[in-house]
Formats: C-alpha cells, sequence, structure tokens
C-alpha cells in the first residue's frame, strides 16, 4: 500500500515538473515574440530546438526507467529558460526606459555666504533676481518658488548682470538653472567662494517629437550624438561638449561621423543677432541641438542619443574595456598616457581619452577626433560575436544611461539584422574645422573664446553626407591600424589640480610625451613619425635638414596653441 502511494505521489511530482518545463518554455518564447530581434529563420530554429529538447525530456520522465536524472536535466533547463526569461523581459524594460520625451532642468537658489539665509523660508518677501527668457521651464520654476515663498522678483535679461547685482547685494538671492551657474562660476571664482546654494529643484519640460522615422534597416538615416558635461542622471539640460553627427547607411554598411567643435560660432535655432557657440546650445535642450545643427549642415536629423560621463565609464566597463586608436602618443589631463596606435581602455581612460585637449596643439578639434575614435571602437566591440558573452553586464550599464527618441520597434530593427547578419561596418571620421577667435555671444554676453567656422569644411560635411545618402562607401578612417593593443600607465598624479598656468601644462605634457616616445622607440623601433606629437628618437635617423624642417613645424605648433590660450 505504501509503495503504491509513493508510486503514485513521484507520478505526481514528475508531472509538476514536466508542467513547469512547458509553462518556462512557453514564456520564454513568448518574450522572444515581444522582443522581436531575431529573424524569422532563426526564431524558429529556437523554436524547433525547444520542442524537441521538451520532448525528449517529457518522453524520459513519463517512459524511461530514469526518471530521476531526467527530471534533474528537466529542472536545470527550466532554470536557464527562466533566466534566459528574466533578461528578456529586463531588456524589453531597458529600451522602454531610454525611449524619453523629457528634458530635465536642475534649478539653485543662491545667495551670499556672510548674509547668513540658510533655508527658502526666510527669502520671504525678499528681493530674488532671476533670468526672464520667456520659456516653459522659467514660467515653471517661477510657480514653484511663488508655491514656496513670495518673493520680490527682479526679471534680468542679462546672466552677469544678475550675478553682479548678487555680489554687490543689489538683490537678496537669484533663481538660477545650474548651466548658467556654471558659466558664472567659470569666469568668477567669486560665486565658488562667497556664495552658497539653500535650495534646489528640478523642473521636468516634454521635447517636442524631434523623430523623423524611416525604415533604418533599408534607409539612411542619421543620429545627433551629444555629450553633456555632468555626471549622474543623463535628462538633465546642459552644455554639450560632445557634438557629433552620425549618418548611417544599412545597405552599404557605411557609418559616417561627423565632429563639430563645441565652441563653434553658430546661430543657434531661432534667433537673429549675436551667434553663439554649439555647446550653449545644449543649455536650451537637445532639441535646440538639434535644429541648430540641422541648420548648419543643411540635413535632417532622424534622431538623437544623449550620453553623460557616467555613461562613458559604465558602458565601457560593461564591454570588458576596448581598444581605442590614438593618433598621436600624449599625456591625458589625469596623466594617463596613450601611445600612437591602439590602446586598451577602461571606462576611466576612455573618458580621460575623450576628454583631453590642453595636451595637443589642435586642442579641441583633436579632441573630436578622439570622440570619433571612441564611437568607432564601441561600434567594432558591440557588434562582434563576443558581445553575447557580456550581455548581462551590457544590459545593467545601459540602463539610465543614455537618453533617445529612437522608438522601441526601430531600436529591435536593427538588433534583428545585425544579430541576423552579423556584418563588418565600415566606419569614416570626419571633423569640421574653424579659425579660434572671440566675440559676443547669445547665452552670455561677453566676449568668449569661439571658433569661426571654416565655410570650406562645412561644404565638405554635407558633400559626404549627400555621398553616404546616395549609397556610396567612403574610404574607412580605421582600416590600417594594428591589431596589438598599448596598456595605459598613470605617469603622474592629476595634471589637473597641479596649480599649473595653461602654458605650464602644455610644456609638462610635452615633457611626458617626449619620455614616453623615447621609451616607445627603444622597445619596438615602431616609425610613426607622421602621427606623434613628438618623436625625438625616430628623427634622428633623418637627413639634418628634414629634421631641422620637423622640430620648426612642432615649435610652431606649440606657439600657435600657447598664443590661443592666452586669447
Amino acid at each position: 500500500m505504501k509503495a503504491k502511494q509513493k508510486k503514485k505521489k513521484n507520478k505526481l511530482i514528475y508531472k509538476i515538473i514536466v508542467s513547469i518545463l512547458f509553462i518556462a518554455s512557453i514564456l520564454f518564447v513568448i518574450g522572444l515574440m515581444c522582443l522581436n530581434v531575431l529573424s524569422i529563420k532563426w526564431f524558429m530554429l529556437v523554436l524547433g530546438v525547444l520542442l524537441i529538447i521538451d520532448f525528449l525530456l517529457w518522453l524520459f520522465i513519463i517512459k524511461s526507467k530514469k526518471k530521476k536524472t531526467s527530471s534533474f536535466i528537466a529542472i536545470l533547463f527550466t532554470l536557464i529558460l527562466s533566466l534566459g526569461s528574466f533578461y528578456i523581459f529586463k531588456t524589453n524594460g531597458l529600451l522602454t526606459d531610454v525611449v524619453s520625451n523629457y528634458k530635465t532642468y536642475n534649478y539653485s537658489v543662491l545667495v551670499l555666504n556672510d548674509i547668513g539665509y540658510t533655508k527658502i523660508k526666510e527669502l520671504d518677501n525678499k528681493v530674488m533676481g532671476y533670468l526672464d527668457n520667456d520659456s516653459k521651464e522659467e514660467k515653471q520654476s517661477l510657480e514653484h518658488i511663488k508655491n514656496k515663498i513670495t518673493p520680490d522678483l527682479k526679471d534680468y535679461e542679462d546672466i552677469e548682470q544678475m550675478g553682479n547685482d548678487l555680489l554687490t547685494q543689489n538683490v537678496d538671492s537669484i533663481l538660477i538653472e545650474d548651466s548658467y551657474l556654471s558659466m558664472l562660476k567659470e569666469e568668477n571664482s567669486k560665486y565658488e567662494t562667497d556664495c552658497k546654494v539653500i535650495y534646489t529643484f528640478k523642473v521636468r519640460v516634454k521635447i517636442e517629437n524631434l523623430s523623423k522615422d524611416v525604415d533604418v534597416t533599408k534607409k539612411a538615416f542619421s543620429i545627433y550624438v551629444s555629450g553633456i558635461d555632468t555626471y549622474g542622471t543623463v535628462d538633465s539640460v546642459s552644455r554639450s561638449d560632445v557634438n557629433i553627427v552620425m549618418l548611417v547607411n544599412p545597405s552599404t554598411k557605411q557609418v559616417l561621423l561627423i565632429s563639430i567643435p563645441r565652441d563653434y560660432y553658430v546661430q543657434l535655432h531661432g534667433t537673429t543677432g549675436v551667434k553663439d557657440k554649439l555647446t550653449h546650445a545644449g543649455i536650451y535642450g537637445i532639441d535646440m541641438s538639434v535644429k541648430t545643427l540641422e541648420d548648419l549642415l543643411h540635413t535632417k536629423i532622424n534622431y538623437y542619443i544623449k550620453v553623460n560621463f557616467t555613461s562613458v565609464i559604465d558602458i565601457v566597463n560593461s564591454l570588458g574595456g576596448v581598444d581605442i586608436y590614438s593618433e598621436y602618443t600624449f599625456v591625458s589631463y589625469s596623466g594617463y598616457s596613450f601611445k600612437a596606435g591602439m590602446n586598451k581602455v577602461d571606462g576611466e581612460e576612455a573618458l580621460d581619452f575623450v576628454r583631453t585637449r590642453k595636451a595637443f596643439a589642435d586642442g579641441d578639434r583633436q579632441r573630436g577626433k578622439n570622440q570619433q575614435a571612441l564611437i568607432e571602437a564601441l561600434i567594432r566591440k558591440a557588434t562582434d560575436k563576443s558581445i553575447i558573452t557580456k550581455y548581462n553586464s551590457l544590459l545593467s550599464a545601459i540602463d539610465g544611461k543614455y537618453q533617445t527618441n529612437m522608438s522601441i520597434k526601430k531600436i529591435t530593427a536593427l538588433i534583428k539584422m545585425q544579430l541576423n547578419d552579423m556584418p563588418k561596418w565600415n566606419v569614416t571620421s570626419y571633423s569640421l574645422s574653424g579659425t579660434d577667435s572671440s566675440n559676443y555671444t547669445y547665452t552670455y554676453n561677453q566676449l568668449l573664446y569661439v571658433m569661426e567656422p571654416d565655410n570650406e569644411s562645412v561644404e565638405g560635411a554635407k558633400s559626404l553626407i549627400n555621398s553616404v545618402l546616395r549609397g556610396n562607401v567612403l574610404d574607412s578612417t580605421y582600416n590600417n591600424i594594428s591589431d596589438e593593443s598599448n596598456s595605459v600607465k598613470k605617469v603622474n598624479s592629476n595634471q589637473t589640480n597641479n596649480n599649473l598656468t595653461p602654458k605650464q601644462e602644455v610644456k609638462q605634457a610635452s615633457k611626458e610625451i617626449e619620455k614616453i616616445e623615447e621609451e616607445k622607440n627603444e622597445n619596438d623601433n615602431l616609425n610613426n613619425d607622421d602621427k606623434i606629437v613628438d618623436s625625438k628618437a625616430e628623427t634622428s635617423k633623418l637627413e639634418d635638414d628634414d629634421q631641422k624642417k620637423e622640430q620648426d613645424e612642432k615649435e610652431s605648433k606649440v606657439d600657435d596653441f600657447e598664443n590661443v590660450i592666452n586669447k
């Protein structure tokens, strides 16, 4: 009797195991259907393999004598399917999160340290200055303040005048967005030392629909890549230090990266009169940056993607680091040494690579090229078959780390195309150039450093854009690079906090470069004299007249750069 009961009980357990297996299989299939990244061919293959495994396990559990072994395998397979379903639904959730139609403004109430205000309520009936630009965010910020206190509001059209009135006690406080506050601090250290923030809040404003949808698997499209100069949440408005327009032609597998310097002196969309730095467009939201670049390049931008410092670090680390191409040997602003050629970098090193500009005679122009090199490295790593093994860490890294207006449908269509064909992409880089100058800006009515656009380079960008749109394949910028990667090392503590003047930083960086280059030549005798910043060991092999010519050119570049800094 007991044997029959035990047998009946075991039979019930086996049926439960089989039932749970079937449920896990169904959920996995539903998840794949919802994710929609597999082509019909691969989806049917997965479905067929799944049905065969389920049938065999059912058969062995119900019919064979090795029920315990079969049950153990079934439980293990159920766990694998459950884990797979978890990541599939997690992916769907992440794709939903990154598609955002809002921009966030971070406001602060600033007061003088000596006055003694510590709480927002103490400013009731006190004079509060604010920047009057008749925008949605301004109206919402004032409404927020009025719900807290009843201030005596004083409007300003000039941010510099508003700041000066706070320092001279003509107003008790100012209400200011953090992007403007950063600009004031850069121009006058008193805003850092003599003032304090006693209240902060956020204002969210909906962005108009900027997407211009196309079939991204068949037709060429463009993406504006914006990198803002902040850590933390990526939806905050801020100056855009990285401005790259990326053209993608899925038919020819051609990618064109056009870098526009942050200080490019352009007409902000919808404004008249005084022009502005391109980086300042980001203060008004990514929609302003997109429209301004459309005006500059005479092309439509289909989508945008926005990242910040945190994004770069986490995404690179999630990929297990990337191999990035450097045109020059140089020492970064934090003291990392990069060599001409390929360099293996982690997230922190990658961020340093794309932020450094003072180590180069071409300054921001070269920084733009380095930013393009990082994008190429990310494309190369993310489209490699090895990405499958880093799936979990990649999903965690991108969660909330970037913002885009490309729909889930478009993103999954691109993923499906890549997984189905696993193509290699041809990447070409191009940078707009200009001349160093100083001029008044629309955002900050003061003489600032700007870069006057070179019309010939702008026309060259337009020509390349049209070429990609027509289906032409361009020469790759990264075809003839070595597979061997250098290790990045730190050669000093921190160049940004050593109390050196910009001119001294340039000279110190040059000395570090000379030291690294000598070591490089001693170790591998590579001839990179056309790409490195300084190559004393290599020039010793040249004719005396060639050596003098090259040295004169180098000194001229450093002198030109020092002149720019002095401006």
